[in-house]
Order: C-alpha cells, then structure tokens, then sequence
C-alpha cells in the first residue's frame, strides 16, 4: 500500500465534487452575488440620502437694486423685435 499523493486522485475527487454538487454550488455563488450587489446599492442609497440632507442650505441671493429700479422705470415698448412680448411688462 503507497502512502503517496497523485494529482490525478486529487482532480478526479474534485471532479466528483464537482459534477454532485454543482447546482447547490451555483445556487450558492449566484445568491452571494446577489446579496453583495444588495449590499452595495444599499449603501449608495444611504450614501445618496445623507448628503441630500446637509444640500439643503439657504441660498444667499439679491438683486441690484438699481436693476431693479430701472426695470420698474422702463416704460419702453412692450414688445421686443420679431412681436415677441417684453417679460417685464405686466
């Protein structure tokens, strides 16, 4: 009796494994995939919703008050080349 290890023994019991349990192993490899791609999406939702809520700053805006003025002031005509209606007049 040979206490010795041979390559072809050890491929053809992986082989074996392989060929009983190959649809529990697919099984398997496609249900991990599945969960980590869960895993992720899941993080890039919280990721998503925590930075949605610190973009919720006052924007600091004004106008020119002389813009402003002059556009109040103009009483030019209503409307601009082409007939189209001026924005500005009420």
């Amino acid at each position: 009796m040979k206490n010795t290890l041979n390559t072809s023994d050890i491929s053809r019991s992986f082989g074996d494994f392989i060929r009983r349990f190959h649809i529990i192993l697919f099984f398997l490899v496609v249900s991990g995939g599945l969960f980590v791609a869960i895993l992720m999406l899941l993080s890039i939702i919280a990721l998503s919703s925590s930075t949605a809520t610190s973009s919720d700053q006052t924007i600091n805006g004004s106008f020119d008050d002389a813009t402003i003025q002059r556009l109040e002031q103009d009483v030019g005509k209503e409307t601009t080349p082409n007939g189209r209606s001026s924005p500005f007049v009420e």
